[in-house]
């Protein structure tokens, strides 16, 4: 599995991404938690993917299911937060 760096995203793109993908946060959480807006923090993400190296219409989920502790342990194993 590659590993794809996080060095080149903005210190608040990197906080949005490990909130979301390596802890499962909710949007609104993050939001909450960053003083912004839903859609600012969707926002923020994608411009994260896009930085990192990710094509624009990859899609990063997060599982809302039982297992989605796995799901977000593999994910953040891809990226090197």
């Amino acid at each position: 599995m590659q590993t794809i760096s996080l060095k080149d995203l903005t210190e608040k793109q990197k906080e949005a991404w490990r909130m979301r993908y390596r802890y499962g946060w909710r949007m609104k959480r993050i939001a909450i938690e960053l003083g912004t807006t839903e859609p600012a923090v969707s926002q923020l993400l994608r411009r994260a993917q896009r930085r990192a190296g990710l094509p624009a219409t990859s899609n990063v989920r997060v599982l809302r299911t039982q297992p989605r502790l796995a799901a977000m342990q593999s994910l953040s194993s891809v990226f090197d937060c």
